[in-house]
């Protein structure tokens, strides 16, 4: 998902976060729903005799909460892309900023770069002076196409001064 938001009369900022299909209280109810109905199929085997499904069911349930958890946790990544006068910055984080790159925004340069596998999606890369930062991993490929247009807009207008 990208958030456009204009900054002033020369600064623009891109939000870029993955989209999610529940929130953490979404995730939690789902995972409620499911651990009571494994309970209730691995207490009723257990009462028939099969107590072997006990420890199995709670094996399960264990993995399905740390699934849950990675994935909640790898949506909250939010990237933010901020031009503004003669400057670009790059800031990547979860719940804090965890890394920022800073670019002259005239030497930026915007570049789809093909996957080392025809399976794999573009990679949307911000590059300068030999250095290159990818931007929106999360993102589909439509999506990276549509960023990388705006980017190369935005940045472009820095000929025009």
């Amino acid at each position: 998902m990208i958030v456009t938001e204009r900054t002033g009369k020369d600064g623009i900022l891109y939000i870029i976060r993955p989209d999610r299909s529940l929130d953490w209280q979404g995730n939690l109810r789902f995972y409620g729903l499911i651990s009571l109905v494994t309970a209730v199929i691995a207490v009723w085997f257990t009462w028939l005799g099969a107590w072997l499904i006990l420890p199995f069911a709670g094996l399960e349930l264990t993995a399905l909460g740390f699934a849950l958890y990675l994935v909640s946790a790898r949506g909250l990544d939010t990237e933010t892309i901020s031009i503004s006068g003669d400057k670009l910055e790059i800031c990547k984080g979860r719940r804090r900023i965890m890394s920022t790159t800073c670019l002259q925004r005239c030497w930026a340069r915007v570049m789809l770069e093909p996957a080392s596998h025809a399976w794999y999606p573009y990679r949307l890369m911000i590059r300068s002076h030999g250095k290159g930062t990818e931007i929106g991993s999360f993102l589909t490929s439509e999506e990276k196409e549509k960023l990388a247009r705006e980017l190369r807009q935005s940045l472009n207008t820095c000929l025009l001064y």
